[in-house]
């Protein structure tokens, strides 16, 4: 089965709602107020039957210039437009409207029906083409079929429905295996039934019993029942109008605007990036930041428009324009879904574009940033996400599935493509560019060398200070992976909670050589009986800001022993009385023992021993010392 959606639009009392029931036998005018005044206000849905295997729906949208975004919300996602031209009037102010948008919009399968045909004669109608083929001259709709009608009479139905046949055929098959969205357009309660739910399939499917989200609130609700063409059905799907009986929900949480999903996969932003094209409507320049209306969908948004590089758009039919929208309220958007935009005073639509960022932010004026744009969208969709990357550093494939507007199945295909080609890497179940790793790396050996060279005398910096430097730019997931990756290369070493360059080893630095060399000089000298260390380094001359540093490195280095608080203790001197006790004493000794063997004061004794222990080099029993 194909599923299609056709809008019929055209100026005020043109012929559309006759028209659409000469097509459906359907009066989609159904208001009290439209029947009394004779005008479609509400957009009016019927069912058409083609062809075996064909399933379409008609979209009747008002043609009063007051009712333009129920027309736009109307429009928005069709397949195919049947323009309404009427044969006694011919080309009027909102047919040139509703062709803009529609164009705008992206809508290429036109057909255009000239209407009340019975009411003109051969020469006027004549005219009435020539004015429609000038109008469409080097727009999308020039090639459009031009059929003439008369919805009283049926003149031209027949011929009507098979060249709807043959656009139909035409038209891109949409998208099933997508994430499901339906924007919605209708909004009612019926009793015993509760809150009902209209609106067309964009992608995906509805299934009766499932769960959904209503987007941007993020209310919860589940399918109750499903209809499409006054039938109940199970599932429906993308291209199928459908009315949606909702549970968990009541009537005044939904409107016109909401967009129904299942996954997490569309963004809810006020900010989007765009490019813009100017319409020939448009009679009035628009400054910067000007206040602006946003339909996209079916909602209808204020917001400001920001330029890049003007502070002022001229009118110029069909010149392009990368800017910004900033929105008073959230939407749900999609790269590369199409909008218009109206001025609300005075009253115009002066462009219309597609979004090629969902996730703006505030950007400097100026070149760059309009080439960044432009990169965002017509880039290669592998150049995107690496620019996504490169932007945010570490994303989730859900993220990145909403960024860029992907499906699950297009994601795999481009990770995969990535990985191939070495430009993305996964890390804990996140991306990340290679260029991003790059840079880290690169930055970390840069700190590290500038910081060895500022601090010769330390074994490294601790690693949670290095992770704090940078965790402002970079998570610390991302940050403690490419440690990993730095230490598996053998380009640092992680010693402890500290971290180095592998070619670095602690030195003394060149300006204290002399002063640092005396004191270990003299600390071996002193042997097992020396002076407070503190003092040999101030006799030396060195600097009380690196009496901490030098201590720190004869420790690290093994060249000297804590002894106690105020005393260093030079290794050879340790060495060589753990040689001479062991030689006397090659299993247990006591203190009365040692000190027959290390000749040193009772004092300096009992510090060495306990010195032993510490290292794990004896074991005391009481009185008695054992070799562990």
């Amino acid at each position: 089965m194909a599923y299609y959606t056709i809008g019929i639009a055209g100026h005020i009392d043109h012929g559309k709602t006759t028209l659409t029931k000469a097509l459906t036998n359907v009066d989609t005018d159904r208001l009290k107020e439209e029947k009394e005044r004779n005008i479609s206000i509400e957009l009016g849905y019927a069912p058409i039957h083609l062809k075996e295997g064909y399933h379409v729906s008609v979209i009747d949208v008002p043609g009063h210039e007051k009712f333009i975004k129920q027309m736009i919300a109307g429009v928005t996602g069709i397949d195919l437009v049947i323009a309404v031209i009427a044969a006694d009037e011919g080309v009027m102010p909102q047919t040139k409207e509703h062709f803009e948008i529609l164009s705008l919009l992206g809508i290429k399968q036109a057909i255009i029906a000239v209407t009340k045909s019975d009411l003109a004669d051969e020469e006027l109608l004549e005219l009435v083409e020539e004015n429609i083929r000038d109008y469409i001259k080097g727009t999308v709709f020039e090639t459009a079929d031009i059929v003439y009608v008369d919805g009283i009479s049926k003149r031209g139905i027949p011929e009507l429905k098979r060249k709807i046949i043959e656009s139909l055929d035409r038209c891109n098959k949409r998208d099933d295996n997508g994430a499901l969205r339906l924007p919605v357009d209708q909004v009612f309660t019926l009793q015993g039934h509760g809150t009902i739910l209209r609106g067309t399939v964009y992608d995906g499917t509805i299934t009766v019993g499932q769960s959904i989200t209503v987007l941007p609130d993020g209310y919860k609700a589940k399918i109750r029942q499903l209809q499409s063409q006054n039938q109940t059905v199970l599932q429906a799907f993308a291209g199928q109008r459908v009315a949606i009986n909702i549970s968990g929900l009541n009537r005044d949480k939904v409107h016109r605007g909401h967009v129904i999903v299942n996954t997490d996969h569309y963004v809810v932003t006020d900010c989007i990036d765009v490019t813009i094209r100017t319409t020939r409507l448009m009679e009035f320049p628009l400054k910067q930041r000007a206040p602006v209306k946003l339909y996209i969908g079916t909602s209808e948004v204020m917001g400001k428009i920001v330029f890049f590089d003007r502070n002022i758009l001229e009118v110029s039919a069909g010149e392009e324009v990368y800017c910004q929208i900033r929105l008073e309220e959230p939407i749900v958007g999609k790269k590369g879904d199409p909008f218009i935009l109206r001025r609300p005073s005075p009253m115009e639509t002066f462009a219309g574009g597609t979004i090629i960022n969902v996730t703006g932010k505030k950007y400097r004026f100026g070149i760059k940033t309009i080439e960044k744009l432009k990169q965002m969208e017509k880039g290669t969709i592998i150049e995107r996400l690496i620019l996504l990357l490169e932007e945010h550093k570490f994303l989730s494939g859900e993220s990145i599935i909403k960024q860029l507007g992907l499906t699950s199945q297009e994601l795999k295909v481009l990770i995969k493509e990535g990985e191939a080609t070495g430009q993305i890497t996964q890390i804990s179940g996140q991306f990340v560019a290679q260029t991003i790793i790059t840079r880290i790396k690169n930055d970390i050996l840069l700190e590290l060398e500038s910081y060895h060279h500022l601090y010769p005398l330390r074994q490294g910096i601790s690693k949670a200070e290095m992770i704090q430097i940078y965790k402002k730019s970079y998570s610390e997931k991302l940050l403690n992976a490419v440690f990993e990756q730095l230490k598996a290369n053998n380009d640092i070493s992680l010693n402890g909670s500290h971290v180095c360059l592998c070619s670095f080893k602690p030195t003394i630095p060149k300006q204290w050589e002399r002063q640092m060399n005396e004191v270990i000089s003299r600390l071996e000298r002193q042997g097992l009986e020396p002076q407070p260390i503190g003092e040999l380094i101030a006799q030396a001359g060195i600097p009380v800001k690196l009496t901490a540093e030098f201590i720190n490195y004869l420790k690290n280095e093994t060249i000297a022993d804590t002894l106690d608080e105020k005393h260093l203790v030079h290794r050879k001197a340790v060495n060589n009385a753990i040689t001479q006790l062991k030689k006397a004493y090659p299993i247990t000794f006591s203190l009365q023992e040692a000190k027959s063997i290390v000749e040193v004061s009772r004092k300096y004794l009992v510090s060495i021993l306990e010195l032993l222990d510490r290292k794990r080099l004896t074991a005391r029993h009481e009185q008695i010392r054992k070799w562990v």
